[in-house]
C-alpha cells in the first residue's frame, strides 16, 4: 500500500492519536501517582502497598472483565473509561487541595482506576480491527505499538519536569485534560461496533469449559510451565524496583520527581534497545539469555546502592544512574521478547488467548505478594531502602543461576512439548 494512505483514514489518525495522548496521561498519572502516595505517607511501606494493589486488582478483574468487553460498544468503552479517568482525576485535585487526601482514599482510586483500564485495555485493542481494512491492519498495528512507545517514553521524561514545575494541583488538572481530549477524539470515530451474527459468544458452561481446557494446556506442557516460572520470576525481580521507586529517589539520592523521570525514561530506552537487539541474537546464545540478564538485574540493585552511599557528585550519580538504567532496560528488553517470542513460536492458534491470558494471571498475580512483602519488611524492621535493595539484589541472582538449571534442563521421557 502506499505510505501515505493509512494516514487518510481518519478514523484511525483519530484513534492514534487518541492512543498517543492517552500513554503520555498514564505516564504522567503513574508517576504523580507515585510521587503524591510518598508525599502523604512518607512512607516506602505505603508504596509497595499501593503499588501490590494495583497490580492485584488488575490480575484478579482482567479475565473476568474481558468477556463482558467482548459484547460491549467498543467506542462507548474507550470514551466513558477516559471521562471516568477525567472524573477521578478531578475527585484526587478536589482533596487534595482540600487537605482531605488519606492513603485510604488513595487505595480507593488505585481501585478505581484498575477497574477503569480492565475496560479500556481489551477494547482498546478491538477498536482497530474497526478502523482499518484488513490489508492494513498490520501496518496499522505496527505504528499504533511504535507510536505508543514513544508516548510512554517522552511522557515518562516530561512527567518529572511538570510535576517539578507547576507543583501536584496543576499536573493533576493537566492530567485531566489530557484523559479529556483522548475521550474528545475516541467521539469523532466513525464505525459500527455490531457484532457479527456468526459471532459465538462464549457463556455460562462453555465458559467454563473453555476455561478448563486453557488451564489443562498450559499444565499439561512442561515447556510451557517452566516459561510461565521464567515470567513469575522476572516479574517478581523488577518489583522493587517499580515499587519502590519514589523512596529510591527521596531516601537514597536525596532527589525529586525528576530522578523518578530519570530512572523510568532510561530503562525504557534501554527496554527498546534491548528488545531490538533480541532478533539480531543467535539462537544459540538465547537459551541463557535470561539468566545472563537476570544476573544484570541483580548487580544493577546491589550497583545503585552502592552508588547512594558512595558517590556523593549529584552529577555523577546521574550518569552512573542513567548509564546503569539503560543497561539494565535492555537486559529486561531481552528477557521480556524472550518469553513472549517463545510463546507465540511455541502455542498453538486454538489455545494462544486462553494461554496468555492464564500466563498474565499466573506471571503478575507474583507482583502484589512481593510489594506485600517489601512492606512488611519495612514495617517489621529497620532497615533502609539501600540495604533493601543490596539483600534483594544477592537474593535475585540466587533465583536466577538456580533457574537457569531447573528452567532448562532437559525434559523427562513422557513429558509433553510443543
Amino acid at each position: 500500500m502506499n505510505k501515505h494512505e493509512l494516514y487518510h483514514n481518519h478514523n484511525y489518525v483519530y484513534l492514534l492519536t487518541s492512543n498517543i495522548i492517552n500513554r503520555c496521561g498514564d505516564s504522567l498519572d503513574t508517576i504523580l501517582f507515585t510521587w503524591l502516595v510518598y508525599l502523604l505517607t512518607n512512607s516506602a511501606g505505603w508504596s509497595a502497598i499501593i503499588f501490590g494493589i494495583n497490580q492485584a486488582t488488575s490480575v484478579i478483574i482482567q479475565p473476568f472483565i474481558g468477556p463482558l468487553v467482548e459484547n460491549m460498544n467498543k467506542k462507548k468503552v474507550l470514551v466513558l473509561s477516559d471521562i471516568a479517568r477525567v472524573l477521578l482525576v478531578l475527585y484526587i485535585l478536589y482533596v487534595y487541595t482540600q487537605n482531605m487526601l488519606s492513603p485510604l482514599i488513595l487505595v480507593f482510586m488505585t481501585i478505581s482506576i484498575s477497574l477503569i483500564e480492565a475496560f479500556h485495555m481489551p477494547a482498546g485493542v478491538a477498536v482497530i480491527q474497526h478502523v482499518l481494512p484488513n490489508e492494513h491492519y498490520d501496518k496499522g498495528v505496527s505504528v499504533n505499538v511504535s507510536c505508543t512507545k514513544i508516548a510512554v517514553l517522552v511522557g515518562t521524561g516530561l512527567s518529572g519536569i511538570v510535576i517539578s514545575s507547576f507543583g501536584i494541583g496543576i499536573s493533576l488538572a493537566i492530567d485531566a485534560l489530557i484523559f479529556l481530549i483522548s475521550a474528545l477524539l475516541i467521539v469523532k470515530i466513525e464505525f459500527s461496533v455490531q457484532e457479527e451474527k456468526k459471532t459465538n459468544r462464549i457463556i455460562g458452561r462453555e465458559y467454563l469449559i473453555s476455561l478448563r481446557d486453557g488451564f489443562s494446556y498450559v499444565f499439561d506442557h512442561k515447556k510451557l510451565l517452566k516459561l510461565c516460572f521464567l515470567c513469575i520470576l522476572i516479574n517478581s525481580a523488577v518489583v522493587p524496583f517499580d515499587a519502590l521507586l519514589a523512596p529510591i529517589a527521596r531516601e537514597m539520592f536525596s532527589g525529586d520527581a525528576k530522578i523518578v523521570s530519570l530512572l523510568s525514561v532510561s530503562v525504557t530506552i534501554g527496554t527498546i534497545l534491548g528488545s531490538l537487539t533480541f532478533a539480531k541474537m543467535k539462537e544459540e546464545k538465547k537459551n541463557t539469555l535470561v539468566t545472563f540478564c537476570g544476573i544484570v538485574l541483580g548487580v544493577y540493585y546491589v550497583f545503585i546502592a552502592f552508588v547512594s552511599k558512595y558517590i556523593a557528585n549529584p552529577i555523577t550519580q546521574k550518569l552512573l544512574l542513567l548509564i546503569g538504567s539503560i543497561i539494565i532496560g535492555a537486559a529486561l528488553g531481552l528477557m521480556i521478547t524472550y518469553v513472549q517470542v517463545k510463546f507465540v513460536k511455541e502455542v498453538t492458534k486454538e489455545y494462544i488467548g486462553r494461554v496468555s491470558a492464564i500466563r498474565f494471571s499466573l506471571t503478575y498475580a507474583c507482583a502484589p505478594v512481593v510489594s506485600f512483602v517489601i512492606s512488611i519488611i519495612y514495617k517489621v524492621t529497620v532497615v533502609d531502602t539501600s540495604s533493601l535493595f543490596v539483600g534483594f539484589g544477592i537474593v535475585i541472582i540466587i533465583l536466577f543461576l538456580l533457574a537457569n538449571k531447573i528452567t532448562f534442563s532437559p525434559l523427562k521421557k513422557g513429558d509433553k512439548s510443543y
